[in-house]
């Protein structure tokens, strides 16, 4: 009866591993997809972000334009003084210009004479209202308007920034919406779904597990059941070392200023991701080529992978036959690999490395939001231990409890 039941729990263990499995490739998709849309360099750090902000604003500015009965004394002062400057040049030219030959001369005496530029200054006030009044026109103010536009397309148009948007259109399309936010809401609702989803499972796994440990070290445990946890920690092992264990994030969440009088805000601008399995570390490392990275990823591959695999499979075969193993070898890694095996020392690595960056990201960003001075800048550190740390740590316990197990049947 007890053997059935433990068949029975490993069957659910195999069963909801995979349906945890499988929902954790969905959720970093996912996840990825959102980091994608959300990045800084699409946002922040964007020239053709800031190219529509700042033609909006001008735009925005050119709309607003009104001479009204308040500004009217102080528009018709600054049109004063620009037509002051204009003429004050262009007497300075013709006379720099006269000044060059003896036509000159003659040219600046007829100047003085048919040029009366004194008069011209006192005409200046009458000048100034009659192009505030025309300006004033809204025929007029629109025509203004429009080449003002123009010329805002114009230079926008002329700055153009280096951004590939392959990626980020494939994304947006592949979701079926029109604009990145859009996007961004389905993302976010299939991922919310998918972890309420998963939620269900990693539970059913967690007491599937946890009724293996209970058959295989409660009362008078049979060979099967031993097998049948054997099992369960190989496939707890396999989901450990192949799922994310850390994730590594980065995010400022607010960053508002006054641009001319006008608030820009950028929100959720993600400066840094990076999640990452054991498995895809070494492969990272051994793809590196640098001889020091290709040793230690070679190590972490030995003694994190194929040792444990190595410990568990000759736990297995030990239960199978109903022996312990009589190789010199066999027996240093039953019994005595425990010391050499990074398994019980990754778990605690991998913590301390969460704790570690973790301390390092919100010392950067706590500097980000005090050197802001006037902008308002708020950031947020998302980094997060991740499934595959739990699933790696249940096998490590396993691991453990079934080594003392075996050690103490072998005396």
């Amino acid at each position: 009866m007890r053997t059935s039941l433990a068949l029975a729990l490993l069957f659910f263990t195999c069963f909801f591993a995979f349906r945890v499995w499988q929902g954790e490739q969905v959720k970093r998709v996912l996840k990825a997809d959102h980091v994608e849309l959300s990045h800084v360099k699409y946002g922040l750090f964007n020239v053709d972000q800031w190219k529509l902000i700042a033609t909006d604003i001008v735009s925005r500015k050119v709309d607003e334009f009104e001479i009204t009965e308040e500004n009217r004394e102080e528009v018709i002062k600054k049109t004063e003084d620009m037509l002051h400057e204009v003429i004050d040049e262009v007497e300075a030219v013709l006379r720099e210009e006269n000044k060059k030959s003896l036509g000159g001369f003659f040219k600046q005496l007829a100047s003085d004479l048919f040029v009366p530029f004194d008069d011209v200054r006192k005409g200046i006030p009458r000048y100034a209202e009659t192009i505030v009044d025309r300006l004033n026109d809204p025929e007029t103010k629109q025509q203004l308007k429009g080449l003002v536009r123009e010329r805002i397309d114009a230079f926008a148009d002329e700055t153009v920034g280096t951004m590939n948007y392959e990626v980020y259109d494939t994304v947006v399309a592949h979701y079926g919406a029109a604009e990145a936010a859009d996007a961004l809401s389905v993302i976010e609702e299939r991922y919310a779904a998918e972890r309420r989803e998963q939620r269900k499972w990693v539970i059913g796994l967690a007491v599937a597990v946890l009724g293996l440990l209970f058959l295989a070290f409660t009362g008078a445990s049979s060979r099967g059941e031993r097998i049948s946890l054997t099992l369960g920690a190989l496939v707890l092992l396999a989901c450990g070392v192949s799922l994310p264990m850390i994730d590594i994030e980065a995010t400022i969440t607010s960053f508002r200023f006054l641009l001319a009088g006008e608030p820009v805000e950028f929100s959720d601008q993600v400066l840094f991701f990076q999640s990452k399995s054991i498995l895809e570390v070494i492969g990272v490392l051994l793809q590196n080529g640098d001889a020091p990275l290709v040793v230690v990823g070679f190590l972490i591959f030995a003694f994190s992978v194929l040792l444990p695999l190595a410990k568990l499979t000759l736990t297995l075969l030990s239960h199978v036959f109903g022996k312990a193993p009589q190789a010199k070898w066999q027996r240093w890694i039953l019994y005595k690999s425990g010391k050499w095996s990074m398994a019980d020392v990754m778990v605690v690595a991998l913590f301390m490395a969460y704790i570690g960056f973790t301390g390092v990201i919100n010392s950067q960003l706590t500097q980000i939001e005090r050197q802001s001075g006037t902008l308002e800048v708020f950031t947020t550190n998302n980094s997060t231990l991740q499934l595959g740390f739990y699933l790696f740590t249940a096998y490590a316990l396993c691991g453990v409890l079934l080594s003392s197990s075996l050690r103490d049947s072998a005396k």
